[in-house]
């Protein structure tokens, strides 16, 4: 299969590194390589990678999770008596050179907890001798055998892609069996279409309680009826019609379809609201939508008919999609408003909004354009305090609502309300935020909020909030640029990066989107985003 380029050589590159980390996880062979495996299916599921992905790190963040949704241990040596995050944690660290604040991201963890478990690996293995861990390390990860896992891992992404062919065609057949079998003129369309008459299918498929007439038109002759619309579909027709006295309200966007593609959402601004928004909005009822995606990948779209034409001078290519029905707007209270925005993953390929046309938040994977469902048909009290965000690994969706919060595992499809022991510091704090803050983004691992502050001589600040204890414990100075500065906290890039815009106070012009270390306060400027006040970012190419 073509999709499959390279995989073979991937694999063949990679798995001796692969099923060492297993051995060490599991201390058994047997079971290594079944991880291993699994990770090269969730790699090939999502095979080619992205021009800025690495897939041995993917491959290695896959063999991670699927050890920790099922963790095994054989033998009795002293590492695999560890709990298995905290064994997990060291030898990511210590074998693979995993940075804490990586497997912070990777585990949804604070860094401070992936700090304090890897000083206990350490102190219960060689009391706190890093050096020798790490020989030891290597040394049992050297001692793996590795068969060639190549043929395997292709034979199972085929076998995975021909069962889901037969399934989705069984699925179809059935479909379109119960529909005939269940619509009263489907034994009339049946005979119509074998018969290959183009003229009588056009009639047998009007119903026939309105082609039939008494009269003349019974016995075969032309009834005034079938040519001229009837008095009731006229007035019914001319209902639909404002009246001079009401003004044309817009047209309700159709839900929009996702296109397969590689491509990658490097960010989303929101598109210009056609028509008159009232005064007084209802609560809960969507004022504007429509958001603009902008992607890119290194590769030309070729037979792409579903994407617009790329530009790729200069590199890389780039591409623009229109998402008609991502609200932007809502009516909040007794004439305020809300701005709900859209959630990206951080690798760009998936997209969760609120929309317009169902009024219920839905997620779109673009590799496979497979779309899920968040949330049930919204009331206008959850439409008027919502939002959505993304977990850092793209997998699970959390949609916030009035009274509760829904989480979605992507890969299931299963949604369900967010349990209070896994609800972290700042869901439960964000009423507080609210009040105390116009603005401010959560922490990945949910422990943590920017936002910012007016600060002294005219220049705000980045302040790190512990939403737990709701303590500043951190404040960041944001230089001037030439003048000072107005600033608001846009998103999280990573569990140590902020991503702040930059307003001038005297010029009131946008300066752009920097990204701000939140362990020193150093800022880098984000090129290539444009100047404008909302934005939702997804893959950042040059992070």
């Amino acid at each position: 299969m073509r999709r499959y380029i390279g995989f073979r050589d991937f694999v063949q590159r990679d798995q001796r590194s692969l099923v060492g980390t297993g051995l060490l996880l599991t201390g058994s062979h047997e079971q290594a390589i079944r991880l291993a495996l699994r990770a090269y299916r969730t790699v090939g599921l999502a095979w080619p990678p992205t021009p800025w992905e690495n897939p041995a790190t993917h491959a290695h963040t896959a063999l991670y999770r699927a050890f920790l949704r099922r963790p095994t241990a054989a033998g009795a040596t002293a590492l695999v008596r560890l709990p298995p995050r905290r064994r997990l944690i060291a030898v990511a660290c210590l074998h693979d050179g995993r940075t804490p604040e990586e497997m912070a991201d990777v585990l949804g963890l604070p860094v401070e907890t992936v700090e304090a478990e890897l000083t206990e690996a350490l102190d219960t293995l060689t009391k706190g001798d890093r050096t020798r861990l790490v020989n030891r390390f290597a040394t049992q990860a050297g001692e793996a055998s590795v068969p060639d896992l190549s043929d395997r891992s292709l034979a199972d992404l085929r076998g995975r892609g021909r069962r889901r062919a037969l399934l989705t065609a069984a699925a179809l057949t059935l479909l379109v069996g119960f529909i005939v079998m269940l619509t009263p003129q489907g034994q009339v369309w049946t005979t119509a279409l074998a018969a290959g008459d183009r003229g009588s299918g056009a009639s047998a498929a009007v119903p026939q309680s309105a082609t039939a007439s008494p009269g003349p038109s019974a016995s075969g002759s032309p009834s005034a009826a079938s040519s001229e619309p009837s008095e009731s579909s006229a007035s019914s027709a001319s209902s639909a019609e404002p009246s001079r006295g009401e003004s044309a309200q817009p047209a309700v966007p159709a839900a929009w379809k996702a296109p397969r593609t590689s491509y990658v959402i490097r960010y989303a601004v929101p598109g210009e609201c056609r028509g008159a928004r009232p005064a007084t909005p209802a609560p809960g009822k969507v004022l504007c939508a429509g958001w603009t995606l902008t992607l890119t990948s290194d590769h030309p779209p070729k037979d792409r008919l579903d994407l617009p034409k790329a530009s790729c001078t200069p590199r890389p290519c780039r591409a623009t999609l229109h998402v008609p029905d991502a609200a932007q707007e809502s009516g909040h209270g007794a004439d305020g408003r809300r701005e709900p925005g859209p959630a990206v993953s951080r690798d760009g390929r998936r997209l969760a909004y609120l929309s317009a046309a169902e009024l219920r938040y839905v997620a779109h994977d673009l590799p496979s354009g497979t779309k899920r469902y968040l949330s049930p048909v919204l009331t206008p009290a959850d439409v008027a305090g919502t939002s959505v965000a993304v977990s850092p690994d793209g997998r699970h969706f959390t949609v916030r609502l009035a009274d509760r919060r829904l989480r979605t595992d992507f890969a299931t499809g299963a949604t369900a309300p967010v349990p209070a022991a896994e609800t972290t510091p700042v869901e439960k704090s964000a009423g507080w935020l609210d009040e105390e803050y116009p603005a401010w983004t959560g922490s990945p691992g949910g422990r943590y909020a920017a936002v910012a502050v007016p600060g002294e001589p005219g220049n705000d600040s980045l302040h790190i909030v512990d939403a737990a204890s709701r303590r500043v414990v951190r404040r960041l100075p944001l230089p001037p640029l030439g003048e000072p500065v107005s600033a608001e906290a846009v998103q999280w890039l990573s569990a140590r990066e902020v991503v702040v815009e930059l307003t001038g106070r005297t010029s009131r012009d946008i300066l752009g989107f920097y990204r701000v270390d939140v362990r020193n306060g150093r800022m880098h400027r984000l090129a290539g985003l444009p100047a404008d006040g909302r934005i939702a970012i997804g893959a950042v190419a040059d992070r």
